[in-house]
């Protein structure tokens, strides 16, 4: 193999390398636009219940109150201190902060989890929807060859029973991109309500109008 074609290869290898690279990066923004809605509700809920668990942890404080009495003899207020509950105060305070923090990366990791699931099947979906799209689009041919074969039935050039043979698979594969269509939009909408963002839009606008005759 000579330096041009070694080369060459060198160079269509940097090109593969940078496209791909390219279109990840893009998915990855797409997808990151697309969770950003549900990742900004659940952080808040996070956020809600690490306040609760926060505020329930400092009422805690009151056991570590002083003690207070009144000497009727000697006429004077004395105060009282347990070391013993201000040390399993903080002892307390210690765990619960550790505690807390656990529950935070739990709860962290459990909606990067969720998204990283909601990824799967946002990608599903897409490869499912472009499928479909390409079978819609090559309908078209079909519906040609459809009318072609009527304006042969109607001209005599085939018989009634291969017209009613053609119409009966015409007619079959209608029904079944119908169904396919009714199942994608059905999964879309589930999958908007589940990230809180309604991300088909466009997809659904383009079923609808290309939806089969039924």
């Amino acid at each position: 193999m000579n330096q041009n074609k070694i080369q060459y290869l060198k160079n269509a290898s940097t090109w593969c390398y940078f496209f791909v690279t390219l279109s990840y990066h893009s998915y990855a923004q797409q997808t990151d636009s697309i969770f950003k809605n549900y990742n900004k509700i659940e952080l808040a809920k996070i956020d809600s219940v690490i306040k609760k668990y926060d505020e329930k942890d400092k009422l805690k404080y009151l056991s570590i109150l002083p003690n207070l009495s009144y000497n009727l003899n000697q006429n004077v207020f004395n105060v009282g201190i347990s070391l013993s509950n201000l040390s399993n105060y903080y002892q307390t305070k210690k765990r619960n902060e550790i505690e807390m923090e656990k529950l935070h990366f739990q709860l962290i990791e459990n909606k990067n989890n969720s998204i990283d699931k909601f990824s799967i099947e946002y990608e599903s979906i897409t490869n499912t929807y472009e499928v479909l799209r390409l079978e819609l689009d090559n309908r078209k041919i079909s519906e040609e060859l459809f009318n072609l074969k009527k304006s042969q039935y109607v001209n005599n050039k085939i018989t009634l029973e291969t017209w009613l043979m053609i119409q009966d698979n015409y007619q079959k594969s209608s029904i079944l991109l119908v169904v396919k269509c009714k199942n994608l939009i059905a999964k879309m909408k589930q999958f908007e309500l589940k990230i809180k963002n309604s991300c088909f839009e466009q997809e659904f606008k383009y079923l609808s109008i290309n939806l089969p005759n039924q």
